[in-house]
């Protein structure tokens, strides 16, 4: 019974999406157990610009990654947004996992931009970004990043749920050919089936 209702749950809150693009077609994608994870860097500045806005994460060396998961399982899916990284791989630096900024995060740092690291990845720091009594120009652009965001911890069967991951390169967009999307916690929501977890080389990405 609680089984059943979680996944009520999870149906009422992952709604199907549809997709202005076949993530199936996308050159970065995964797919095993009915499951497609695909992705699509916006580096371009135009196309950042159009899809997000004047005030974009790419002005502060943030990547906006689209990213697609389509269930053509029986089951309800739920994903652990907050363990999906970005390996980079330069070579002969070794590899790192850089962490999904949080939209508000990603505005503070378009508000108030501070000098880049020439390194890939930068550390992330600490960033003391406004909550309680935020101004208005700052909620507004972290609303907007929010709303665009990857929108749901769980996918219905038969839909495609897809939005931006914001991740910090610190400006170096030449990394993407050497980065791939690591989706390591999915579980199916009713059915004790585990699932593997997903990688999507960005080498072959591009953006017009």
């Amino acid at each position: 019974m609680r089984l059943a209702l979680a996944a009520t749950l999870v149906l009422a809150v992952a709604l199907p999406q549809t997709a202005r693009v076949d993530p199936a077609k996308l050159p970065a994608r995964d797919s095993h157990q009915g499951i497609l994870v695909a992705c699509d860097p916006y580096q371009n500045p135009d196309r950042a610009k159009k899809a997000i806005g004047k005030e974009n994460p790419l002005k502060v060396g943030v990547l906006p990654l689209q990213v697609y998961v389509r269930n053509s399982a029986r089951w309800p899916v739920a994903i652990a947004l907050d363990k999906i990284r970005l390996e980079v791989n330069l070579p002969g630096q070794g590899r790192d996992r850089i962490e999904p900024l949080d939209p508000g995060e990603v505005a503070t740092m378009i508000l108030h931009p501070k000098q880049p690291n020439v390194e890939v990845p930068r550390q992330r720091l600490p960033l003391p970004f406004p909550r309680e009594g935020a101004g208005k120009k700052w909620r507004n652009l972290r609303d907007r990043l929010k709303s665009l965001s990857f929108p749901a911890s769980a996918v219905a069967p038969g839909s495609t749920a897809h939005g931006f991951l914001y991740f910090d390169l610190a400006g170096r967009y030449d990394a993407i050919r050497y980065a791939r999307l690591y989706v390591p916690d999915l579980q199916f929501i009713g059915n004790s089936q585990s699932i593997m977890f997903f990688q999507a080389d960005l080498g072959g990405a591009g953006s017009p």
